[in-house]
């Protein structure tokens, strides 16, 4: 667990909230794009840690986390269909339709491949 371990240094956090603080001269809004920014600020009480002056907001999240459930089902329908090549991102590839994922349509089988751009 080293790399996880360099990131849990209480000095180190602590040193960087006071430089956030230092330089925060007026109001700032973050906005987190992810839900998965939202948790781990909340997670790890980093929002706890943030100047009075900087506010974050929840942004519009990204693909996997606004995807509604029939859309994600509709897309294993599709790629669980012989013949077909689906291509998809990989954070995509792990989200869980009603039944299975993605990963779950290539190991049994699916052409189911990753891109990295559009």
């Amino acid at each position: 667990m080293k790399f996880i371990d360099e990131y849990r240094q209480a000095e180190e956090v602590q040193r960087f909230a006071q430089k956030l603080r230092s330089i925060t001269s007026r109001p700032w809004t973050l906005m987190e794009i992810c839900g998965g920014q939202t948790h781990a600020l909340l997670k790890f009480g980093i929002d706890e840690l943030l100047p009075p002056g900087l506010t974050m907001v929840h942004g519009p999240g990204c693909p996997v986390c606004v995807t509604p459930l029939e859309i994600i089902d509709r897309a294993i329908a599709i790629a669980s269909q012989p013949g077909v090549i689906f291509c998809s991102f990989g954070d995509m590839l792990r989200v869980p339709g009603s039944k299975k994922d993605l990963l779950t349509v290539k190991a049994e089988g699916g052409d189911v491949r990753m891109v990295y751009s559009p």
